[in-house]
């Protein structure tokens, strides 16, 4: 839909210039009445053309003239070229003597955008000098294209007489939008269950806690049911412990992405390639045929378990948007999840850079509430520290399959695992 908006600031500048022009002239006719002769009324009939163009200028329709924006694509990956073109045409061949055409895109999508060859453009801004010309157009390029839902709304036209005593400019706002989803990558082997604890079992398609059979006990936490208490063992320690039960497990998994800010840190690039292995898991496993889910941090923003490929899209599609604008931290919101019943009852895979005390007590407290927990730590460095080592030995001794994503590949850091990455 096209829709106008004036400058307020140009239509100023066109009552300023055109009152200085008329001022110009009239100085020149006085002039020439009281000083005579050849030279003075030159000046005054050459000026007459030059002040004509002015005057028609202020009265240009430049709002008729006809804009269309086309896309190549409004669905691509992060990483693939977007062309955008853009197609001007106007009815009266009136001369222009410039015309400055802006798109004014996004600024993600306006720092890679590049010029097709137009002398005059850059990125998204271009500078004809149109004369009689009726049609005109020009294109720029967008790659790679940054993962994302953008809106094109606006593209503005600026134009004068040639001393620029008159500017004008409108702003013409054409709405399209462009969804750039998440770049996966292949993944060779990953088996869920591989993930699981030792000795469990698959059962139905519902998770489920075996409370017969109890695997380790840990402290006492508040909110622990009476009847989890191991009565014995808070005997001999002399304080209260609680009884580690035994989960049931199946290929159904809710992937829990940390889009909490604090954990990243201002570092664009760990979110985004925690964005992109989210959407590599998904896309293994929906063509594995198992069926899984998105709980995002975003208001009401979650998709529920499904499976086969127009699931796979919708995560996507949840995944293009997503941004780690969460304030509070992710271990927070995290056991809010849990102590709300959100999570509770499922196999979850939790996916994030943060990885310390907290978070690792928080993982082991989830974990021993009824819930299946499958941890992936988005290492921001190509190499693990000792004290990362330290800690994913600890959550998969404690019954929490932990798995190091670091480097750029994927595929790498899931064969190699933690105990044979270098330090």
């Amino acid at each position: 839909m096209k829709r106008l908006t004036w400058k307020l600031g140009s239509k100023y500048k066109t009552l300023l210039g055109l009152t200085g022009i008329m001022i110009l002239l009239g100085l020149l006719f006085s002039y020439a009445m009281f000083q005579g002769g050849f030279v003075s009324w030159f000046l005054f009939y050459s000026m007459l053309p030059f002040v004509a163009y002015t005057i028609t200028m202020v009265f240009y329709p430049l709002h008729k003239i006809e804009i269309t924006r086309t896309l190549n694509k409004d669905l691509m990956m992060a990483g693939e070229e977007l062309v955008v073109t853009i197609e001007l045409k106007r009815k009266t061949p009136f001369p222009l003597f410039y015309l400055i055409i802006h798109d004014e895109i996004p600024a993600p999508l306006y720092n890679e955008a590049l010029h097709d060859g137009e002398e005059d453009q850059i990125h998204s801004r271009v500078l004809f000098f149109p004369l009689f010309k009726k049609k005109l157009v020009y294109l720029y390029r967008i790659k790679p294209v940054p993962r994302g839902i953008f809106e094109l709304n606006s593209i503005s036209l600026r134009t004068g007489d040639v001393f620029g005593f008159v500017q004008k400019e409108i702003k013409v706002h054409l709405s399209d939008r462009v969804f750039i989803y998440p770049r996966y990558q292949e993944i060779e082997h990953l088996e869920m269950d591989k993930h699981l604890q030792n000795g469990v079992q698959k059962s139905g398609r519902n998770s489920m806690t075996d409370y017969t059979s109890s695997v380790s006990i840990r402290d006492y936490v508040q909110g622990d049911r009476l009847s989890w208490l191991h009565w014995k063992a808070s005997a001999r320690s002399n304080k209260l412990v609680t009884k580690v039960f035994e989960h049931q497990r199946n290929n159904d998994y809710v992937i829990v992405l940390d889009q909490s800010a604090p954990s990243y840190k201002n570092n664009d690039s760990l979110f985004e390639k925690a964005v992109s292995f989210t959407a590599s898991i998904t896309h293994y496993s929906v063509q594995k045929g198992a069926s899984l889910g998105l709980h995002s941090s975003r208001s009401k923003q979650r998709v529920p378990m499904n499976t086969g490929t127009d699931h796979e899209w919708r995560i996507f599609h949840e995944l293009a948007g997503i941004q780690p604008r969460l304030q509070e931290p992710f271990y927070e919101w995290l056991r809010r999840e849990f102590k709300e019943g959100r999570l509770e009852s499922r196999t979850v895979v939790v996916i994030s850079p943060l990885l310390d005390d907290v978070m690792m007590k928080t993982l082991e407290l989830v974990s021993a509430r009824q819930a299946n927990v499958i941890f992936f730590y988005m290492s921001p460095n190509d190499r693990l520290h000792p004290q990362e080592l330290t800690y994913i030995h600890r959550l998969n001794n404690g019954l929490i399959p932990t798995t190091a994503i670091y480097g750029p590949y994927f595929n790498e850091a899931l064969k190699a695992g933690a105990n044979r990455a270098s330090i």
